[in-house]
C-alpha cells in the first residue's frame, strides 16, 4: 500500500489478489486524444427495464437524446431471452441520465391488439419519432397468413414523449420487419423495411423505403429497392445535399458468404442505383457463431460526418480459420464510389464481436460501441477513432473501454439484433445495452466518464487487470478529499 497527499486529495495505491475463476475486463489508458479529453471509464450501470410484471427479458434497445439534453431510450420485451418481441416500451431521462422514468408500453395502433418488436427512435425539430413492428399474434399460424395485420408503425410525440399520435409507415405484401429511421433537415421522414415472404423457406425479401412529408401523420411508400431472399436489415442514411444511401446484409440465396449492398438515390427515394457491393471477403451469413454463441447477422450502419464522408460499420467472419465475428469500418469520400480498405474496430480478436452501433462527433471523432464474448461470457465495449493528415487516411484509435460493470453469460444468445448510442451537446457518449447480470435479461444504461467528470471525493479507477493462472492481481487507486 502507498499513500501521497496533493493538496487537499489523499490517495492510497492499494495492490490486491483476487483468487477467481472469473476473467476480469482489462483496462487502459488511451494514447492520443483521449488521454486529454476522451472517455476512459463509464458511469454506474443503471436499470431502465425495471417491470417485468408482464414480459421477464427485454432487449435490442434504441436511444436519442433531445436539443436540450433529454435522453430517451426505447426497446423490445419478450417472455423468452431469445424469443420474439411481444411489446415494445419507452423511458426517458431530463437530469443526463441520472434517473428514468417508470417504462411505458407504446400504443397499439388502431385499437388493435398486435405483438410489437424492433424499436426505433429519432429526434428531430422537437418531435420525437419511434418506430416499431406490429403483427397480430396469429400472424404465424400458419406462417405468413395474408389475413393477418403486419406492419410498420411510426409514433410521434411533440411533447417529450406524454402523448403520442401513431401512423402506418409500410404497405408491403409480405411480414414487414428489420426498419431503420431518420428525419431529413426539411422534416421529411424515411423509413426503410424487410417486407419478407415468411410462408415459404427461402422466400423472397424486398427493401423497400417509405416515407412522410407531413412530419410523420402519413406515410406513402415510394419504392422497392431490392429484392432477393438473402436481403436483410437495410439502414438508411442522408447526405447535406438530401441523396439518399441504404445499404443492407446479403445473405445470398444459399444463406453463404453474402456481403454489404448499397443503393443511393437522389430523388429522393423514388428511383435507385446499383445495388453496389462494400465490404466484401467476409461471411455474412452465420445465423448462430461456432459454439452456439449468439447469432451474429449484421445490420449495416451508415453515418454521415460533417464533411459528407460516408462510414459503413458492420461485423462479419472475416477470417474463417479464426471462427468468430470482428467488427469492421470502411469509409468513402464520393459518396459510395470508391471505398477505403476495411479496418477492424475491436481491440480484442479472441471470441466474438458484433452488433456495432456510431455516433460521430462534431468534428468527425468516430464514438464506436459493441458486443464483446470472450470464453463464456460478453458485454459492450466503446472505443473512438480519429482520422488524420492532409487527407484524413491515417486512423487513430482510442483503448477499448468496458461500457457494463457486469458480464452476461453466453447462455443468453440473443440481446438483439443492435444496441444504441448517441453523443450529448458536450460529445459524451450515452451507451444502452442488453444485460442479463440478474438472470434475465435487461436493459442497462451508462455514460461516459472523462478525466474531469471522475466521481471526487470518491474515486476508484481499474488500472491494469491481469490473470495470473486463476490469481487476478488488481492495482486500484482511491482518492478521498481531505476534511
Amino acid at each position: 500500500m502507498v499513500t501521497f497527499t496533493a493538496s487537499r486529495i489523499q490517495c492510497t495505491l492499494f495492490t490486491i489478489l483476487i483468487l477467481t475463476t472469473v476473467v476480469p475486463v482489462n483496462t487502459g489508458y488511451a494514447t492520443s486524444s483521449q488521454e486529454q479529453d476522451g472517455i476512459v471509464a463509464f458511469s454506474r450501470n443503471m436499470l431502465l427495464s425495471t417491470d417485468d410484471s408482464q414480459y421477464g427479458h427485454h432487449v435490442e434497445v434504441s436511444v436519442a437524446i433531445t436539443d436540450n439534453g433529454t435522453l430517451f431510450a426505447g426497446w423490445k420485451n419478450s417472455d423468452l431471452h431469445n424469443g420474439p418481441g411481444l411489446r415494445v416500451s419507452i423511458v426517458k431521462s431530463v437530469d443526463g441520465g441520472t434517473t428514468w422514468t417508470d417504462p411505458f408500453d407504446m400504443p397499439m395502433f388502431g385499437g388493435k391488439f398486435t405483438h410489437q418488436s424492433d424499436p426505433w427512435l429519432y429526434w428531430h425539430d422537437g418531435s420525437i419519432y419511434y418506430a416499431y413492428l406490429e403483427f397480430e399474434p396469429g400472424y404465424f399460424e400458419p406462417p405468413g397468413n395474408p389475413d393477418y395485420f403486419t406492419q410498420m408503425t411510426v409514433a410521434k410525440s411533440d411533447d417529450y414523449g406524454n402523448t403520442w399520435t401513431t401512423a402506418k409507415a409500410s404497405n408491403g405484401t409480405y411480414f414487414a420487419d428489420k426498419q431503420t429511421m431518420m428525419v431529413g433537415d426539411d422534416g421529411t421522414v424515411y423509413l426503410v423495411y424487410d417486407d419478407v415472404n415468411v410462408a415459404v423457406d427461402n422466400g423472397s425479401s424486398t427493401v423497400r423505403l417509405t416515407r412522410s412529408t407531413d412530419g410523420g401523420a402519413t406515410f406513402q411508400e415510394i419504392s422497392v429497392i431490392g429484392e432477393d431472399p438473402g436481403y436483410v436489415g437495410p439502414f438508411v442514411a442522408q447526405n447535406s445535399t438530401g441523396g439518399l444511401f441504404v445499404a443492407w446484409t446479403w445473405l445470398e440465396s444459399t444463406y453463404t458468404q453474402g456481403a454489404i449492398l448499397l443503393s443511393r438515390s437522389t430523388d429522393g427515394g423514388a428511383t435507385w442505383d446499383g445495388p453496389r457491393v462494400i465490404g466484401t471477403g467476409g461471411n455474412h451469413s452465420a445465423a448462430t457463431a461456432p459454439g452456439g454463441r449468439p447469432g451474429k447477422t449484421t445490420l449495416p450502419v451508415l453515418r454521415f460526418d460533417n464533411t459528407d464522408r460516408l462510414y459503413v460499420l458492420w461485423s462479419d467472419l472475416y477470417e474463417p480459420d479464426d471462427h468468430s465475428w470482428d467488427v469492421y469500418l470502411c469509409y468513402s469520400d464520393d459518396s459510395g464510389e470508391t471505398w477505403s480498405s476495411r479496418m477492424q474496430i475491436n481491440e480484442e480478436t479472441s471470441g466474438n464481436q458484433w452488433n456495432p452501433d456510431a455516433a460521430i462527433g462534431p468534428t468527425g471523432r468516430l464514438h464506436i460501441a459493441y458486443y464483446d464474448e470472450r470464453h463464456d461470457a460478453y458485454l459492450p465495449f466503446y472505443r473512438t477513432l480519429e482520422f488524420t493528415g492532409a487527407e484524413r487516411d491515417n486512423p487513430v484509435f482510442a483503448r477499448e473501454v468496458p461500457v457494463a460493470d457486469d458480464l452476461t453469460s453466453s447462455s443468453f444468445t440473443r440481446p438483439g439484433e443492435y444496441l444504441g448510442i448517441q453523443l450529448d451537446g458536450n460529445e459524451v457518449p450515452h451507451v444502452a445495452w442488453s444485460d442479463a447480470r440478474g438472470e434475465e435479461m435487461d436493459i442497462y444504461y451508462a455514460h461516459g466518464l472523462n478525466t474531469t467528470t471522475l466521481p471526487i471525493p470518491i474515486e476508484v479507477i481499474v488500472v491494469v487487470g491481469v490473470v495470473v493462472g486463476v490469481v487476478v492481481v488488481v492495482a486500484l487507486v482511491v482518492c478521498t478529499r481531505r476534511r
